[in-house]
């Protein structure tokens, strides 16, 4: 946009992990939700708090050649959160003046966890 526009990410970075924004205080765990979908070879992860979405993009190397919605579909809820957490990485941050919408079905498979169930699976 320009070189003059700074945005303070109050100790964040785009290699801060879903489990650590979740983590940090920032709002009540139990007030968030994160959705997780898969989308061709990606998986796609979004952490959503008030007025907050959080995109993640995920690096899907570790499954190899399998079929992501075949990975998804086989692994369970605690093999994932710990699979793809560390393997995230910031890829766009929205701020809505009211709740952020939640992720609908449709196109994609959202499927939802809890804030605080994703933090007590990670750990």
């Amino acid at each position: 946009m320009t070189k003059q526009l700074k945005v303070s990410l109050d100790g964040f970075s785009g290699a801060t992990r879903p489990s650590e924004f979740l983590a940090a205080g920032l709002w009540d765990p139990t007030q968030a939700s994160v959705y997780y979908a898969a989308l061709s070879d990606d998986i796609l992860l979004n952490v959503c708090a008030g007025g907050i979405q959080i995109h993640f993009q995920v690096d899907t190397s570790f499954i190899g050649n399998r079929d992501v919605i075949e990975y998804l579909n086989s692994s369970t809820v605690l093999q994932l959160v710990r699979n793809i957490d560390s393997r995230t990485k910031v890829d766009s941050i929205y701020s809505y003046p009211r709740k952020a919408p939640k992720e609908l079905p449709g196109v994609f498979n959202w499927q939802c966890l809890a804030g605080q169930d994703y933090l007590n699976l990670v750990r």
